[in-house]
């Protein structure tokens, strides 16, 4: 096969929040979890002599507060999302990608690349994008909706799994299982 996949697509600030708001979920989790934690050791370090009800008031207390501060941290994300896309000029240009079976050209009015799928670090799916990372702090970001068709996204996943390590490609439980 060696037809082209053309996505042409404008970054918007919501796709730069999805991408940052992917991209820390796991320390944003981690933060909740360990915070819960240190509550809740606090808690059962300061009196032992709690009766079960006031226990589970303090449970529910702090599980209240983990998940306020899961939002806060997203809410944070989402503040500096909004600075990154007005400061950066180049993330809100018009870019143009061309997939192919020997790797894929990206072009905007500023740059352009060729890109090879070996020297691909990752590709990961979130629910409106595909992320190409070239390495940890590198990533193109591909809109789903600049796809002409849901056959050409189709096609994207299948010249991805053709050409990328298993291990280096990560598509959302719900495209997997969509194609079944």
């Amino acid at each position: 096969m060696n037809h082209e996949i053309i996505v042409e697509a404008a970054l918007e600030l919501k796709d730069v929040q999805e991408v940052n708001l992917f991209f820390t979920r796991t320390s944003r989790l981690m933060l909740a979890v360990v915070f819960f934690l240190m509550v809740i050791g606090i808690v059962l370090l300061v009196d032992e002599n709690r009766t079960g009800m006031e226990f589970m008031i303090a449970f529910l207390l702090d599980v209240l507060l983990s998940v306020i501060l899961w939002f806060a941290y997203g809410w944070s994300i989402r503040r500096k999302s909004v600075k990154a896309f007005f400061s950066d000029r180049l993330m809100r240009q018009r870019h143009t990608f061309a997939f192919s079976e020997s790797g894929f050209r990206y072009a905007s009015e500023s740059e352009s690349a060729k890109v090879r799928w070996s020297d691909i670090y990752e590709v990961r799916e979130s629910r409106n994008l595909f992320l190409i990372l070239l390495s940890t702090s590198r990533t193109f970001i591909v809109p789903k909706d600049g796809f002409a068709t849901e056959q050409d996204r189709v096609q994207f996943r299948g010249i991805v799994e053709s050409n990328v390590k298993t291990s280096r490609f990560h598509w959302r439980r719900e495209a997997t299982n969509s194609k079944s």
